[in-house]
This record gives structure tokens, sequence and C-alpha cells, in this order.
């Protein structure tokens, strides 16, 4: 069994198996970035990006953990996981199974409205954190 929040050394651990590359602080403008960023250029040509935090023992949530799959790492969890366990690189292109979390309507409007959350915000949680958000909004206004 795979843990569903890995963290952020696990995703390192994960980029060095896949063959990415870390791209120097000099070619990103030299100063103390507030995340490392690889990059993985793909025998198609495209050329793929992430970032990890400097908090390797910080756990990503489950819903940013899927968005980092499907959008950035362009691989499917089982593979994330297998690649580490066998450490051999991910064979491209796979089916990344990562769908979007769909929110109901009524949480999007509580983390909009009232908590004014980002799209891009609300993107990264998965169902169970964004009605938590609401009801721990709604506890507090409560009280």
């Amino acid at each position: 069994m795979t843990p569903t929040s890995p963290s952020w050394a696990d995703v390192e651990k994960f980029l060095g198996v896949d063959g990415w590359r870390q791209i120097p602080a000099a070619e990103r403008g030299g100063h103390r970035q507030a995340h490392i960023f690889f990059e993985k250029l793909l025998s198609d040509g495209r050329l793929l990006q992430t970032h990890i935090s400097h908090d390797r023992s910080k756990k990503i949530s489950p819903g940013r953990f899927g968005t980092i799959l499907r959008e950035q790492l362009e691989v499917s969890r089982a593979d994330f996981w297998q690649a580490i366990r066998s450490g051999k690189p991910v064979a491209r292109p796979v089916e990344t199974e990562e769908a979007p979390v769909e929110h109901d309507a009524w949480v999007i409007a509580v983390l909009v409205g009232e908590l004014h959350m980002s799209a891009a915000g609300i993107e990264g949680l998965s169902e169970e954190e964004a009605i938590q958000l609401v009801h721990e909004h709604w506890a507090r206004r409560t009280k």
C-alpha cells in the first residue's frame, strides 16, 4: 500500500529516479528561491517542469498531489510509486487517471465567496479537504 499524501522528499526521490534535472538558482535569477525547480525533456520534445518545497518532510495534500501528477509530472499515482520502489524511470506517455476533483457548487460558493480562495487554490484541494475547510469556517462563524 502506498500513501495518498507523499512528502516533498518522496517527490524529490521520484524526480531523481525519473531523470529530472534540477535547475540551478543561477538559471532562475541567482537569488534564493522559495522552491527547488526541476525539468525533464521528453522524447517528443515537450519540457515538463515542477518544483518542490525546501521542507522535504512536509506532506502534500491528496488533491494537490493529484494535480502535480496530472499537470506537472504526467504520470499516474501507481507509476509514481512504482518508479520509487523499482528505481526505474517511467516510460512515457502514460495514462494519468488523475482526473480533476469536481467540487459541489455549495462548497465552491463558500470557498470563493466567504474564504476568498482562488480557482487554483480550490483545484489543489481534495473533496474531503474542501468540505473540511467549509465546516471549519462555519464552526468559527458560530462561536
